[in-house]
Protein backbone atom coordinates (compact mmCIF):
# COMPACT_ATOMS: atom_id res chain seq x y z
CA UNK A 1 0.00 0.00 0.00
CA UNK A 2 3.04 2.62 0.67
CA UNK A 3 4.47 1.52 -2.53
CA UNK A 4 1.43 2.80 -3.99
CA UNK A 5 1.35 5.82 -1.90
CA UNK A 6 5.07 6.70 -3.27
CA UNK A 7 3.90 6.07 -6.39
CA UNK A 8 0.99 8.25 -6.47
CA UNK A 9 2.83 11.44 -5.04
CA UNK A 10 5.71 10.88 -7.36
CA UNK A 11 3.23 11.54 -9.99
CA UNK A 12 1.11 13.85 -8.41
CA UNK A 13 4.28 15.84 -8.19
CA UNK A 14 5.16 15.22 -11.51
CA UNK A 15 1.49 16.95 -12.60
CA UNK A 16 1.81 19.82 -10.75
CA UNK A 17 5.10 20.27 -11.90
CA UNK A 18 4.40 20.15 -15.91
CA UNK A 19 0.92 22.59 -14.79
CA UNK A 20 2.87 25.03 -13.11
CA UNK A 21 6.19 24.92 -15.53
CA UNK A 22 5.95 28.28 -16.75
CA UNK A 23 5.82 29.80 -12.91
CA UNK A 24 8.65 27.54 -11.87
CA UNK A 25 10.64 28.26 -14.72
CA UNK A 26 9.73 32.19 -14.16
CA UNK A 27 10.77 31.78 -10.76
CA UNK A 28 14.16 29.98 -11.51
CA UNK A 29 15.03 32.57 -14.19
CA UNK A 30 15.48 34.50 -11.43
CA UNK A 31 17.48 32.72 -8.86
CA UNK A 32 21.13 33.02 -10.11
CA UNK A 33 23.07 32.78 -6.45
CA UNK A 34 25.42 30.08 -5.95
CA UNK A 35 24.64 29.52 -2.46
CA UNK A 36 21.00 29.73 -2.67
CA UNK A 37 20.67 27.34 -5.79
CA UNK A 38 22.97 25.12 -3.27
CA UNK A 39 20.89 25.18 -0.39
CA UNK A 40 17.93 24.62 -2.60
CA UNK A 41 19.61 21.73 -4.34
CA UNK A 42 21.10 20.11 -1.19
CA UNK A 43 17.32 20.50 0.62
CA UNK A 44 15.30 19.09 -1.98
CA UNK A 45 18.08 15.67 -2.35
CA UNK A 46 17.27 14.53 1.38
CA UNK A 47 13.57 14.29 0.54
CA UNK A 48 12.90 10.94 -1.56
CA UNK A 49 10.34 11.32 -2.96
CA UNK A 50 11.25 14.49 -5.07
CA UNK A 51 11.47 13.77 -8.54
CA UNK A 52 15.20 15.40 -8.33
CA UNK A 53 15.80 15.10 -12.31
CA UNK A 54 13.01 18.23 -12.59
CA UNK A 55 15.42 19.73 -9.76
CA UNK A 56 18.56 19.04 -11.74
CA UNK A 57 17.58 20.89 -15.00
CA UNK A 58 15.28 23.54 -12.98
CA UNK A 59 18.89 24.66 -11.59
CA UNK A 60 20.66 24.23 -14.66
CA UNK A 61 18.33 26.45 -16.16
CA UNK A 62 18.37 29.24 -13.92
CA UNK A 63 22.42 28.65 -13.59
CA UNK A 64 23.71 27.68 -16.95
CA UNK A 65 24.03 23.71 -17.57
CA UNK A 66 27.63 23.14 -16.37
CA UNK A 67 27.54 25.87 -13.30
CA UNK A 68 24.07 24.00 -12.43
CA UNK A 69 25.56 20.72 -12.59
CA UNK A 70 28.01 21.39 -10.53
CA UNK A 71 25.79 22.74 -7.73
CA UNK A 72 23.22 19.59 -8.40
CA UNK A 73 26.11 17.24 -7.73
CA UNK A 74 27.46 19.31 -4.57
CA UNK A 75 23.97 19.72 -3.39
CA UNK A 76 22.91 15.61 -3.71
CA UNK A 77 26.33 14.19 -2.46
CA UNK A 78 26.39 16.54 0.34
CA UNK A 79 23.24 15.36 1.22
CA UNK A 80 23.99 11.90 0.88
CA UNK A 81 26.74 12.58 3.58
CA UNK A 82 24.32 14.19 6.37
CA UNK A 83 21.81 11.16 5.69
CA UNK A 84 25.07 8.41 5.83
CA UNK A 85 26.46 10.53 9.05
CA UNK A 86 23.51 10.54 10.70
CA UNK A 87 22.49 6.98 10.36
CA UNK A 88 26.31 5.82 10.93
CA UNK A 89 26.39 7.72 14.20
CA UNK A 90 23.09 8.38 15.92
CA UNK A 91 20.26 6.21 13.87
CA UNK A 92 21.72 2.71 13.23
CA UNK A 93 18.51 0.94 14.63
CA UNK A 94 16.19 3.20 12.73
CA UNK A 95 18.49 2.63 9.72
CA UNK A 96 17.77 -1.14 10.11
CA UNK A 97 14.55 -0.50 10.19
CA UNK A 98 13.80 1.55 7.14
CA UNK A 99 16.03 -1.12 4.86
CA UNK A 100 13.91 -3.70 6.04
CA UNK A 101 11.20 -2.14 3.53
CA UNK A 102 13.79 -1.98 1.00
CA UNK A 103 13.10 -5.26 -1.04
CA UNK A 104 15.83 -4.69 -3.64
CA UNK A 105 18.63 -4.45 -0.58
CA UNK A 106 18.23 -8.11 -0.29
CA UNK A 107 19.97 -9.09 -3.61
CA UNK A 108 22.25 -6.52 -3.25
CA UNK A 109 23.53 -6.97 0.52
CA UNK A 110 26.58 -9.40 -0.44
CA UNK A 111 28.09 -7.51 -2.84
CA UNK A 112 27.40 -4.30 -0.65
CA UNK A 113 29.49 -6.37 2.33
CA UNK A 114 32.30 -7.92 -0.61
CA UNK A 115 32.96 -4.81 -2.57
CA UNK A 116 31.74 -1.49 -0.64
CA UNK A 117 33.32 1.60 -3.32
CA UNK A 118 32.21 -1.02 -6.58
CA UNK A 119 28.66 -1.31 -5.14
CA UNK A 120 28.13 1.93 -3.81
CA UNK A 121 29.73 3.15 -7.33
CA UNK A 122 26.92 1.04 -9.21
CA UNK A 123 23.60 2.03 -7.43
CA UNK A 124 25.00 5.24 -7.81
CA UNK A 125 25.18 5.17 -12.01
CA UNK A 126 22.31 2.30 -12.31
CA UNK A 127 18.70 2.79 -10.67
CA UNK A 128 18.22 -0.51 -9.04
CA UNK A 129 17.77 0.34 -5.75
CA UNK A 130 16.44 3.42 -3.80
CA UNK A 131 19.27 6.43 -4.01
CA UNK A 132 18.42 6.95 0.19
CA UNK A 133 18.83 3.56 0.94
CA UNK A 134 22.23 3.56 -0.53
CA UNK A 135 23.41 6.39 1.82
CA UNK A 136 20.82 4.55 5.07
CA UNK A 137 22.64 0.88 3.95
CA UNK A 138 26.21 2.75 3.84
CA UNK A 139 25.45 4.02 7.23
CA UNK A 140 24.16 1.68 8.88
CA UNK A 141 27.37 -1.03 7.78
CA UNK A 142 29.93 1.27 8.77
CA UNK A 143 31.32 1.95 5.43
CA UNK A 144 34.59 3.32 5.21
CA UNK A 145 33.89 7.70 4.65
CA UNK A 146 36.16 8.43 2.06
CA UNK A 147 34.97 4.97 -0.32
CA UNK A 148 31.50 6.14 0.33
CA UNK A 149 32.52 9.51 -0.76
CA UNK A 150 34.45 8.71 -3.60
CA UNK A 151 31.97 6.44 -4.81
CA UNK A 152 29.05 8.82 -4.39
CA UNK A 153 30.75 11.65 -6.07
CA UNK A 154 31.73 10.24 -9.06
CA UNK A 155 28.85 7.57 -9.63
CA UNK A 156 26.22 10.73 -9.65
CA UNK A 157 28.37 12.59 -12.18
CA UNK A 158 26.69 11.18 -15.04
CA UNK A 159 23.01 11.83 -14.54
CA UNK A 160 23.51 15.19 -13.42
CA UNK A 161 25.78 15.95 -16.71
CA UNK A 162 22.95 14.68 -18.60
CA UNK A 163 19.76 16.44 -16.80
CA UNK A 164 21.66 19.32 -16.92
CA UNK A 165 22.65 19.69 -19.78
CA UNK A 166 19.03 19.01 -21.12
CA UNK A 167 18.10 21.76 -18.09
CA UNK A 168 20.55 24.45 -19.63
CA UNK A 169 21.13 24.00 -23.13
CA UNK A 170 18.88 21.18 -25.29
CA UNK A 171 16.73 23.61 -26.35
CA UNK A 172 19.78 25.50 -28.43
CA UNK A 173 21.64 22.40 -29.06
CA UNK A 174 18.91 19.21 -30.01
CA UNK A 175 21.39 17.11 -30.96
CA UNK A 176 24.29 17.33 -29.46
CA UNK A 177 21.70 16.71 -26.09
CA UNK A 178 20.52 13.79 -27.93
CA UNK A 179 24.25 12.28 -28.77
CA UNK A 180 24.70 12.99 -24.88
CA UNK A 181 21.58 11.10 -23.83
CA UNK A 182 22.32 8.18 -25.91
CA UNK A 183 25.81 8.49 -24.01
CA UNK A 184 24.46 8.12 -20.84
CA UNK A 185 21.80 5.28 -21.81
CA UNK A 186 24.82 3.35 -23.04
CA UNK A 187 26.65 4.11 -19.61
CA UNK A 188 23.28 3.15 -17.30
CA UNK A 189 22.83 -0.23 -20.07
CA UNK A 190 26.79 -1.19 -19.19
CA UNK A 191 26.50 -0.88 -15.54
CA UNK A 192 23.69 -2.67 -15.66
CA UNK A 193 25.36 -5.64 -17.06
CA UNK A 194 28.00 -5.15 -14.76
CA UNK A 195 25.44 -5.03 -11.66
CA UNK A 196 24.07 -8.33 -12.81
CA UNK A 197 27.20 -10.44 -13.04
CA UNK A 198 28.65 -9.17 -10.31
CA UNK A 199 25.47 -10.31 -8.47
CA UNK A 200 25.80 -13.83 -9.90
CA UNK A 201 28.96 -14.22 -9.16
CA UNK A 202 27.82 -13.40 -5.48
CA UNK A 203 25.39 -15.29 -5.38
CA UNK A 204 27.70 -18.41 -6.73
CA UNK A 205 30.22 -18.37 -3.71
Amino acid sequence: MKKWLLAAAYVSLLCIAFIYRYDWLAWADKQTSFPVLLLLAFLFALIPFVPYKLIIASIAYAAGAWQGALICWLGTTLAALVVYGAVRTLLRDKGRAYLKRVPAMERFNRIMEQEPFAAVLLARLIPVIPQAAVNVYAGVAGFPFWSFMLATAIGKLPAIAVYAYAGGTFAEHPITGLLILLLYTALVTGGFVLYRKRLQRANRT
